[in-house]
């Protein structure tokens, strides 16, 4: 990804639309964020992938990519140097094709960012109150809620479920600043987490 900023305890890189700022910090962290790239971009992507890192199996199956039915969508899911669980994309609803070979220049945005807490479903209804951020393609359950639209989702996750695809990598608790586009302007900060959401 293309690096836009720098300093001795942090650096900003683009993802697309997207400004990503990573902040040095001394606790344990985990991240899940997964990024929206054009649709017929799938298969060239998994390749530049898999030429770098390896592709997480599906728990399911053990096959290195996964069909979500009810979103038209295909996902690929990798690691970072840091053990964050990355996710590639393809919205197949979003009338989004590439121009050019696949690059980290084809990343349209960042599209989930992982949000664990103890209490999902009180988090989604106080998302719904602050920002009318809804379900997507989908409801909400006791242990996870898929929350905002085709553009992007915040994924809320019991803190403890393993994260997609895999049995073993815990949504453990790690600090998030989003900025997301909202009908009005506010700030929320999540009572008892280190999440703070500005629209």
């Amino acid at each position: 990804l293309p690096l836009l900023a720098e300093t001795a305890d942090s650096f900003t890189v683009r993802a697309g639309t997207t400004r990503l700022i990573f902040q040095e910090t001394n606790q344990d962290v985990l991240y899940h964020v997964a990024f929206t790239i054009p649709r017929d971009t799938f298969y060239e992507a998994k390749d530049r992938v898999k030429e770098r890192v390896a592709l997480l199996p599906n728990k399911e199956d053990n096959r290195d990519e996964i069909f979500f039915s009810g979103l038209n969508a295909r996902s690929i899911y990798f690691c970072d140097p840091a053990g964050n669980i990355l996710e590639y994309i393809v919205h197949y609803n979003l009338n989004v094709e590439a121009d050019k070979a696949f690059s980290g220049e084809s990343i349209l945005h960042v599209s989930e960012i992982g949000l664990p807490v103890e209490d999902v479903l009180a988090v989604a209804d106080l998302l719904n109150q602050e920002f009318a951020i809804k379900p997507y393609k989908g409801k909400v359950i006791e242990n996870f809620a898929f929350l905002g639209d085709i553009f992007g989702q915040l994924v809320v996750v019991k803190t403890g479920r393993p994260w997609l695809p895999t049995e073993t990598v815990k949504a453990i608790v790690s600090p998030v600043q989003v900025t997301i586009s909202a009908p009005q302007e506010r700030q929320l900060q999540i009572s008892l987490y280190p999440y703070t959401l500005t629209g």
